[in-house]
């Protein structure tokens, strides 16, 4: 496919994903209710900007004490949003599209990498293939267009991969120190992949000790560590000097790990997975009532904010606690919840019909990333297709105990369509083989002369 293909094809796909975002989306939320509204902002995060534009301090209402259930990263970034341009929603969906389109940049620069293993022709349209899977994803649009955390997440998470792939190409420690700054940036918003260095460790010497040396792969993995915490630093003091405890990033553990442990031992019970996350929080509420700590039931009536910081530490440690207590007095429960999200941090919406939907547009994607997965690990390029595939197991293997719906599997989207576009690679290159051989076979029962012997492989 020639250059101006290439460019006609970028700017309709995008065109596409724009019109979905700023026209099909907004009409279609306007007859839906709250609920499952998309157009809006999500998670307690535009509360949290709000207080820091007001000068009120990271909390969530101004007679509420400053908290640390949510990671900073996303509402500062909400907040200097709000300071340059307003609080509508459609400054984030705009600055959302923005960062789609960079990772979809960054998704091209990776495949690129891989494609020499694939023996594919770059002119070809497949070098655009996980590109376009990423941006005409259902879950990337409307994840773009609510005001939540998970496109920067997955914008951030595929600059780290990036940025990995070239400290371990590299093998200096200038690259592990760079990919660990990104790394501190990437958990300030999200801590789902603050242990991932100990995976990506354990990994390299696997696939690398016989070229470098164990101890420098050490060593280059605790530069990365010290990189991330350095960018952590600063909100950790804040976090000790507000409750004497260590705290890098967030203390919502608790709240999600009763939530999961909630709604997974009730879910075939008949009611939608959105009334028994409410009814998880209303259990919150009693909890929280019985333990003597004064909180306001805001945000939608979900999290429970508290009036004293140490309240809410004291809370979450608590929820931790019983969850554990429940899974030990029952193993089995903790089996079905792990086996549950293990489905349900792919599929799982709001109603039974969200979740057939999800299931709907997944599977597809998720079948062609296996194959691609077993195609590329056979390829020159396994090192980078395998650290695709331990990202993707990596993320959801920290859900699995705690809590898991499909929206939180959306920052994976862009590493799921490069496994999937090397799955098309594989089917094409199956088909042009299959058409290669028909033709060869046509011709010469035409020309009355015997087939070339085939080999199998």
């Amino acid at each position: 496919m020639r250059k101006r293909q290439l460019i006609l094809l970028c700017i309709t796909v995008i065109s596409l994903h724009a019109i979905c975002l700023f026209l099909v989306i907004p009409k279609l939320s306007g007859r839906l209710t709250a609920s499952y509204n998309q157009d809006l902002f999500t998670d307690g995060y535009d509360y949290l900007a709000q207080n820091l534009v007001s000068g009120n301090g990271y909390r969530f209402y101004p007679e509420t004490a400053e908290t640390l259930m949510r990671e900073p990263g996303f509402p500062l970034y909400l907040a200097g949003l709000r300071i340059a341009f307003g609080s509508s929603v459609t400054v984030v969906k705009l600055a959302n599209l923005l960062m789609a389109l960079a990772t979809a940049w960054m998704i091209a620069l990776y495949f690129r990498r891989i494609a020499p293993g694939l023996r594919m022709q770059e002119s070809s349209l497949l070098v655009l293939a996980p590109s376009m899977l990423f941006l005409l994803h259902p879950g990337t649009i409307l994840a773009e267009s609510r005001g939540g955390v998970e496109i920067p997440f997955a914008m951030l998470l595929m600059l780290y991969c990036v940025a990995v792939d070239r400290a371990v190409e590299t093998n200096r420690w200038r690259e592990y120190m760079l990919s660990g700054f990104v790394l501190g940036v990437t958990v300030s918003v999200r801590s789902t992949p603050m242990l991932f260095p100990c995976a990506l460790l354990c990994y390299l010497l696997l696939v690398r000790r016989p070229v470098i040396s164990a101890s420098t792969l050490i060593r280059n993995i605790a530069v990365m560590v010290g990189a991330m915490f350095a960018v952590l630093a600063p909100w950790t003091v804040r976090n000790y000097s507000l409750t004497g405890k260590v705290v890098p990033t967030a203390s919502v553990l608790g709240v999600s790990a009763q939530a999961g442990q909630y709604i997974n031992e009730h879910l075939f019970e008949g009611r939608p997975f959105w009334l028994l996350d409410r009814e998880a929080s209303r259990k919150r509420d009693r909890i929280a009532e019985q333990l003597g700590f004064p909180f306001e039931d805001g945000q939608e009536g979900y999290y429970q904010t508290f009036y004293k910081t140490e309240d809410e530490i004291k809370f979450s440690t608590y929820l931790l606690s019983q969850v554990i207590s429940r899974y030990r007095q029952s193993p089995v429960l903790f089996a079905r919840c792990i086996a549950q999200n293990a489905v349900n941090f792919w599929v799982a919406g709001k109603t039974w019909a969200a979740t057939a939907a999800n299931a709907a547009i997944q599977l597809p994607y998720l079948i062609l990333a296996a194959a691609g997965a077993m195609s590329g690990l056979r390829t020159s390029m396994s090192r980078r297709v395998g650290m695709v595939v331990l990202l993707i197991a990596y993320v959801e293997a920290v859900h699995l105990p705690i809590l898991a719906q499909a929206r939180y599997s959306v920052p994976l989207i862009p590493f799921v369509s490069l496994l999937a576009a090397i799955g098309l690679v594989a089917v094409w290159a199956r088909v042009n083989e299959s058409r290669a051989l028909a033709t060869t076979l046509l011709r010469a029962e035409v020309q009355g002369s015997h087939p070339p012997a085939l080999t199998l492989r």
